[in-house]
């Protein structure tokens, strides 16, 4: 296992690859996907897919990585984090036929198992309209602590979001074992 993947019974968090840009056209197609995200385009082109895989593949750690199914390894959704010093912001999607089977919950607890310790905490911004996602992020740990106005307006037109925090509390003995 590479030092950037992880894999439990029913995910493995890894590098994009090239052969996942089908996926991601078709993830990033979906209105039920793309309507909460203000910076992907839509509709999304192989291009973009390539272009994102691409930008991935020259960050180390990655901000971005697949969410597969570990039989497969077919790429079911993407889960990035963003860092800005000791804080992250997190980013997450699955495709519909994945969704509702918690494993973006699990995805996240891999992302944090793959950071160093000098993250402190995550954030997430969810429009006010994405009920699934806020239900996500309060079983995740995350806490509404108020608003956030973005720089561009999601598909909705919003520009104001909540904001979901998660601080992170590392021992030697956490990480994944509850997952593994």
């Amino acid at each position: 296992m590479s030092a950037h993947a992880i894999t439990t019974s029913r995910i493995r968090l890894r590098s994009l690859e090239m052969g996942d840009a089908a996926s991601l056209v078709e993830g990033l197609n979906d209105w039920t996907t793309a309507q909460w995200l203000p910076t992907v385009p839509f509709p999304y082109r192989i291009e973009d897919a390539r272009s994102f895989i691409s930008e991935c593949a020259g960050t180390t750690p990655p901000q971005a990585y697949a969410i597969a199914a570990p039989a497969t390894d077919e790429l079911v959704g993407v889960i990035g984090l963003v860092r800005s010093g000791e804080i992250g912001e997190l980013g997450y999607w699955l495709l519909p036929r994945h969704r509702g089977l918690g494993l973006v919950r699990e995805a996240i607890e891999c992302l944090i198992a793959l950071q160093d310790a000098s993250l402190t905490a995550i954030f997430a911004t969810v429009d006010r309209g994405n009920i699934p996602s806020m239900k996500l992020l309060e079983r995740a740990g995350f806490h509404l602590t108020g608003e956030h106005t973005r720089k561009s307006p999601n598909r909705q037109g919003n520009l104001v979001v909540l904001h979901y925090h998660r601080a992170l509390v590392r021992s030697a003995d956490a990480g994944l074992s509850s997952l593994l």
